[in-house]
């Protein structure tokens, strides 16, 4: 596992450091006199400090691995002394299965090593002369062994939130206030995460263009159909959502802000095991889910898979103001809307590994994403010149709209050891195939004037989209000795959009195909994509990993009814550096830095509109240009408990969503590269307990940004500092009930023309473990109604007023049942290479 440290930034709170991840070992050696219990922590790297220690007499160094010749990865190694066995040292592989026993006095000593799932095992005795230098030891294999469990009490759980240096994981499996939610609801939680719902984004840490993958592998949506995918996902098919801000040259370097990474539940043992989930409750409209996952697995095959489903309902209490001037013309608009939502999703996936022999596996995957949306909503707009003159323009629309999404991924992998060398192989080719069926049905009635001869009015649109995506990669590591590591990969991917809107307008009955808005488009990219990386040590204390990745794009934009055609074609260099350093057993420091692109999505290069209401609508940008991010972090920490960061980020060519007026009744939503942006964030997370039983984890974290942009050719600068406090409670009542609360709380914020005020949520939760493999939770979700999106623009001759309430104050009971047998086996790790292209299919 990797963990990156580096830096103090001494007295007040300043403890610092960059993406590393740390891991604590245990070992137990009931050998020997008495009961020794040690931990070694272990990082992995950054850059900018110089570090250097002096070279001590002795170090032994070796390799740990299975009988397939596969590396063990955070392996327990004993040094034991030769005479009487007694413990001298204690160390743990590192994440390719090496490690380094330092300081070390001449003399006859024995070599144990253990891991999880293995039997213990021991080398032939080594002796070390007084002659200083490397000593390098045998490879030595462990052999795996299956233990029946037997009845076991629980004493403790992982918590809801768990920091690591590197990245922060929330643990859904074993969370009460998870259960009977959504992935998106359980993702708003995470620190550090906001979910924008107004305009279907994610943004982490405060940065929007965010990657989101599930089970290593990237969900090739863009980001309005990711959260639609994670609004419509069942949270108990989820094991853990990782978040990760600064990642190395081995992922895609789409995504300024991070990635978060979805694992969903698996099950590695032998023979036929499972569980099954069913999920309903209420808030102003009922929902009810459930998911199922089973797994077979024997000596050569293993076989899985997991369906669910979701179905509900939801609604949108819409208010918006607008006060818009054009010249010497004013208008003062309200807008108000009561949106009803008919939701219903399923997804689906089922996978095949074969164990062809000892060094290779190959395996196959089919995942598959469908959802159902239908929309009815009455829309009330009104316009004044000034707020004491009467209304003179008043309409009535109903709305009514239809998306139906699907999103279904192939992928073949293959896995292979090369022998005693450790160097492995793994390559994957995926072909993923989007579709949409979408319309959108507007008509609206005149109410003053009132004139009874004037017809309805209408708007009738057509949008289907269908979305090819090709993408192969291979990446190969090999330890290059004891201390040294390396990594490489290449990877292609290729994507076809064709998304063909006709809108048809008039009066209603008589609607007439109109061209000027109507819009054929079609869109190719091919990215070509080679990294290479290093990993290792610069002294007896130091880690690095330092790597580049190239990315060559050529795309092709053709908006086919316009006959207008954008191409592009260029190369980046995305470097990224990690270096780590424990300062002591307590403190730890690690610092990072990477650059990284955010190319657009497809739907926002496409200039075609879609409208809210006759006043309000939405295209995108054909001229479009990626935004590029330099991120830093430097992050403490303290006794693998308490961790502070500092993190800084500036983006050029800044993205963001501009809506201004188009004359004096109408606002246009459209992407648009503004300007630039610079943001700082300082974080501190700590576990505290309450008393015995209670333990509550926090998450404190400052923002100060600065934006620089222009808004219809005036330039603007806006800088603005803000907080968010997210808490996590875990109680033990005893007996099989435990219980949960959880909340989040926001500051006011700006981001770029956007001002939101105070918001936050509560969540509480309680649970009983009726049986070993049965369990009932209820959870009551946003206790105080408060979830909900407030917020104005401020610009030159243009003011917006935004008021949204959701169905978000619901309550579930959720029932958990697991069956099949207890046997483990330790199960293969596999990771697909469809990285950006899906993200961006909306």
């Amino acid at each position: 596992m990797n963990r990156f440290l580096l830096l103090n930034l001494h007295t007040f709170f300043i403890w610092s450091s960059f993406s590393f991840k740390r891991e604590v070992g245990y070992v137990d050696v009931k050998d020997l006199p008495g009961r020794i219990t040690f931990t070694r922590n272990r990082f992995l790297l950054f850059f900018l400090l110089l570090f250097s220690l002096p070279s001590f007499s002795q170090s032994l160094a070796g390799k740990i691995q299975d009988t397939e010749g596969k590396p063990l990865p955070f392996a327990n190694l004993l040094l034991l002394n030769g005479k009487d066995s007694s413990l001298v040292k204690g160390v743990a592989s590192d994440a390719g299965g090496s490690f380094l026993i330092e300081k070390v006095r001449p003399g006859t000593y024995v070599l144990s090593g253990s891991a999880i799932g293995f039997k213990t095992g021991y080398s032939s005795r080594i002796t070390i002369g007084a002659a200083s230098g490397l000593v390098k030891v045998p490879v030595f294999s462990l052999v795996t062994q299956s233990k029946q469990l037997k009845e076991v009490t629980v004493t403790g759980i992982r918590p809801f939130v768990e920091l690591r240096p590197d990245r922060t994981i929330v643990n859904i499996a074993n969370s009460i206030i998870a259960s009977g939610s959504t992935a998106l609801e359980v993702l708003e939680k995470a620190p550090g995460v906001t979910v924008d719902r107004q305009n279907d984004q994610l943004y982490l840490k405060g940065k929007e263009g965010v990657i989101v993958q599930i089970d290593g592998k990237q969900t090739y949506l863009s980001m309005a159909d990711v959260v639609a995918l994670l609004r419509s996902m069942p949270s108990d098919n989820i094991d853990r959502i990782e978040l990760i801000t600064n990642p190395s040259a081995k992922y895609d370097a789409a995504g300024n802000s991070g990635i978060i990474d979805i694992k969903l539940k698996k099950n590695n043992n032998i023979g036929t095991n499972g569980s099954l989930s069913v999920a309903a409750g209420s808030g102003r409209f009922d929902r009810q889910r459930g998911s199922l996952q089973i797994n077979h697995r024997t000596a050569k095959l293993n076989f899985f898979g997991s369906y669910s489903a979701n179905r509900g309902g939801n609604y949108w209490d819409f208010k918006l103001e607008r006060d818009q001037v054009d010249g010497s013309e004013r208008n003062l608009v309200d807008q108000d809307s009561y949106i009803k939502f008919k939701e219903r999703g399923q997804n689906a996936k089922a996978g095949i590994d074969y164990f062809i022999n000892k060094t290779t596996t190959i395996g196959l995957v089919y995942t598959a994403f469908w959802s159902n949306t239908q929309e009815r909503s009455p829309a009330g707009t009104s316009f004044r010149r000034k707020e004491s003159d009467p209304v003179y323009l008043q309409t009535l629309t109903e709305k009514k709209l239809s998306n139906i999404p699907s999103n279904q991924l192939g992928n073949l992998n293959i896995q292979h050891m090369f022998g005693k060398k450790g160097g492995q192989l793994t390559a994957d080719v995926n072909m993923g195939y989007f579709e949409r069926k979408f319309t959108n049905s507007l008509i609206t009635q005149t109410l003053i004037p009132s004139v009874p001869s004037e017809p309805l009015s209408g708007l009738f649109t057509q949008m289907p989209t269908t979305i090819k995506i090709f993408t192969a990669r291979a990446d190969y590591s090999q330890s290059i000795n004891s201390i040294w590591k390396m990594e490489a990969g290449v990877k292609t991917g290729s994507v076809l959009s064709d998304n063909n809107l006709t809108l048809n307008s008039g009066d209603v009955g008589n609607l007439q195909p109109d061209l000027a808005l109507s819009n054929h488009f079609r869109y190719t990219e091919r990215v070509n994509a080679v990294y290479v990386s290093f990993s290792g040590k610069l002294d007896l204390k130091t880690e690095i990993q330092f790597g580049v990745r190239a990315e060559h794009t050529h795309s092709v934009g053709n908006s086919i009814t316009f006959n207008n055609v954008v191409k592009r074609n260029y190369l980046n260099l995305f470097p990224s550096v990690f270096l780590s350093r424990p300062l002591s057993k307590n403190h730890t420091l690690v610092a990072s830095y990477s650059y990284r692109i955010d190319r657009p999505n497809y739907p926002r290069l496409n200039p075609a509109r879609s409208y809210l209401d006759p006043y309000a609508y939405s295209s995108g940008n054909p001229y479009l240009n990626p935004q590029y991010t330099h991120s830093l972090e430097l992050k403490h920490g303290f006794k693998n408990k308490i961790y502070t960061s500092l993190g800084a980020s500036f983006v050029h060519d800044y993205v963001f969503f501009v809506i201004k007026p188009v004359g004096t009744k109408s606002s246009e939503r459209i992407p648009e590269n503004i300007g630039k942006s610079q943001v700082y964030n300082l974080t501190l997370s700590f576990p505290a307990t309450v008393i015995k039983g209670w333990t509550l984890q926090t998450t404190i974290m400052g923002t100060y940004s600065q934006f620089q942009y222009t808004y219809k050719g005036t330039p603007l600068s806006v800088q603005q500092v803000s907080g968010r406090l997210n808490g996590s409670n875990a109680i033990t009542l005893g007996k099989g009930w435990t219980a949960e609360l959880t909340g989040w709380l926001n500051t006011p914020s700006v981001n770029a023309l956007w001002h939101s005020p105070w918001l936050g949520s509560l969540d509480v939760g309680i649970q009983k473990s009726i049986r070993s493999n049965l369990k009932a939770k209820f959870t009551l979700q946003d206790v105080f109604h408060s979830n909900q999106i407030l917020g104005k623009i401020e610009a030159p001759n243009f003011y917006s007023n935004i008021n949204i309430k959701f169905d978000t104050r619901v309550a579930m009971l959720t029932l958990i049942y697991n069956f099949g047998n207890q046997q483990l086996k330790s199960s293969r790790q596999r990771k697909a290479g469809a990285e950006e292209e899906v993200q961006r299919t909306n």
